[in-house]
């Protein structure tokens, strides 16, 4: 499993979120272990998070550029009758 990083993108970031969270499904595991994987399934969801977060933006700034060339006018946007 990959270490977390600022390099990693979404999916590798959720790829690893899931193989924690299938070794904190062990039962052989011991409370040790279990609270390690925890805490590195936290920093993962972190993770996760902020890159949707900044997905989110992107999107959000895409929309609104659209939203502002087709309030200008400009006939790319117009119905096609």
């Amino acid at each position: 499993m990959k270490e977390l990083n600022d390099k990693m993108d979404f999916e590798e970031a959720y790829t690893a979120l899931r193989e924690v969270v299938a070794q904190l499904e062990d039962p052989k595991n011991k409370i040790e272990d279990n609270i390690a994987l925890y805490e590195k399934a936290c920093r993962l969801v972190l993770f996760c998070r902020r890159k949707l977060d900044e997905a989110k933006m992107q999107i959000t700034d895409i929309n609104e550029r659209i939203a502002q060339l087709k309030d200008s006018g400009d006939k790319i946007f117009e119905e096609e009758a």
